[in-house]
């Protein structure tokens, strides 16, 4: 490898703080420890029993990417490469850092090959997939650089939208504000019944906020305000890039927005007061839309928008912009507002996200469906334990958050918590005060 890319590697990690790790004399297996709360677990191989319907090979890697006039902002990025599986399984989006649109059918059997071109740990997590614990990217199975992890697992999850990242112990937040995020759309038999917008009138909408230093280098967690209370950025950037225009037809979109901020909480509302027709959440499919005046999305949150824009003139604009609010902080970081309240977009305050613009007219568009989905609801009768739910009482500790009173610990489960796979559980989540 040519000396000035080892250079320019080296001062990637300098500046952003992503090499620790690399540039950290400690044995693997204290790396390993630190990490995972636990011991290293080697990464999954392939398994010759499993026949998949689509492989991918995905990676994490350094890169850069243009995102505002200048100098390229250095990057970490998902790149993958279709192995096996129909067209249009893997969209990029178009200039963008984040990963590329991973698109999957109810049903299908899926192979990933994720290979760690990082300089620290990382493992992938399939965030709102529905899969076992094996694959599932826990922070225990962090690789080292280098390291391959193979994923299989049947798509099981109802129609949505859900995401991968990064999961590595304390490693989470950084990785993911420096690029590596990307969505999963899964599609099945029902949602296909409807005739909803697809393809072009399809739209993801990653909403992420982020901080620029005078070299359009990403700044992130400058005090340990910041990294007790959530970092926020001071810059919205949709889909990776900034002040994103959406042009479109008079008729009817399917906007399938995504909070992928680090803290950051959004109140969702167009400009001119029309309200949200909601499709669907983080779950897939209502039953029935609703139309709301707002909606709220904290970090991780989806939204299944149904967006029409018929009837408006070739050449008008419409604003998403997310409305002032209060009262969604914890008390902590109320306490602190008087500081977050100099950034240049405080937390709960008012702001443009993106704009669409109508740059031409159509005659048709689709009709909004009256019911989208069919939702079993479970009532107390059906649970194994009426009697007795299984209790999660939720409190803070110094410097950590505690369920049942006890910290995060991988192998620390009281047999209560333990839930069997395929049973309907009652339980009975609260709020401890201490005593």
């Amino acid at each position: 490898m040519p000396s000035s890319i080892h250079l320019s590697r080296r001062r990637f990690l300098r500046q952003t703080g992503l090499g620790m790790f690399a540039l950290a004399g400690v044995p693997a297996w204290v790396r390993a420890m630190t990490m995972a709360g636990g011991p290293k677990l080697s990464p999954n191989k392939a398994s010759p029993a499993f026949a998949p319907d689509v492989e991918i090979e995905l990676a994490a890697r350094q890169s850069s990417v243009s995102i505002l006039p200048g100098p390229p902002t250095r990057v970490l990025q998902y790149a993958a490469r279709l192995v096996k599986g129909p067209e249009g399984t893997l969209t990029n989006l178009p200039g963008s850092y984040l990963g590329p649109l991973i698109r999957l059918q109810k049903g299908q059997k899926v192979r990933i090959h994720f290979r760690n071109e990082l300089a620290e740990p990382t493992i992938a997590h399939w965030h709102g997939m529905h899969v076992p614990a094996l694959m599932d990217g826990h922070p225990m199975y962090a690789m080292d650089p280098g390291e391959t992890f193979v994923y299989e697992f049947e798509v099981l999850n109802r129609a949505s939208l859900n995401i991968y990242h990064p999961h590595p112990h304390e490693l989470t937040g950084r990785q993911v504000y420096y690029g590596l995020a990307g969505g999963i759309l899964v599609n099945d038999d029902e949602e296909a019944a409807l005739g909803l917008p697809v393809g072009e009138y399809e739209i993801p909408i990653v909403l992420q906020d982020r901080r620029f230093d005078a070299d359009n280098q990403l700044v992130y967690v400058r005090h340990m305000h910041e990294k007790m209370m959530g970092f926020h950025g001071d810059r919205i950037l949709v889909n990776g890039r900034p002040d994103f225009t959406l042009e479109v037809a008079s008729r009817a979109y399917r906007l399938r927005i995504m909070n992928g901020s680090n803290a950051r909480i959004y109140k969702l509302g167009w400009d001119d007061g029309t309200p949200l027709t909601v499709l669907g959440t983080d779950g897939g499919l209502l039953e029935t839309p609703e139309i709301k005046p707002y909606v709220m999305l904290a970090p991780g949150e989806r939204l299944d928008v149904w967006a029409d824009f018929s009837g408006r003139a070739v050449g008008s604009q419409l604003v998403m912009r997310s409305l002032p609010f209060s009262g969604a902080l914890p008390m902590m970081a109320r306490r602190m507002m008087g500081e977050m309240m100099h950034s240049a977009l405080p937390p709960g305050s008012d702001y443009p996200l993106f704009t669409v613009r109508v740059s031409r007219g159509v005659s048709e568009s689709p009709s909004l469906p009256r019911r989208l989905a069919k939702i079993s609801r479970y009532t107390l009768a059906d649970t194994a334990n009426p009697d007795k739910p299984v209790p999660l009482e939720i409190s803070e500790g110094p410097m950590s958050m505690l369920i049942n009173r006890r910290p995060y610990a991988h192998d620390d489960l009281q047999p209560f918590e333990r839930i069997p796979l395929g049973s309907v559980q009652l339980l009975e989540i609260f709020h401890g005060h201490g005593g």
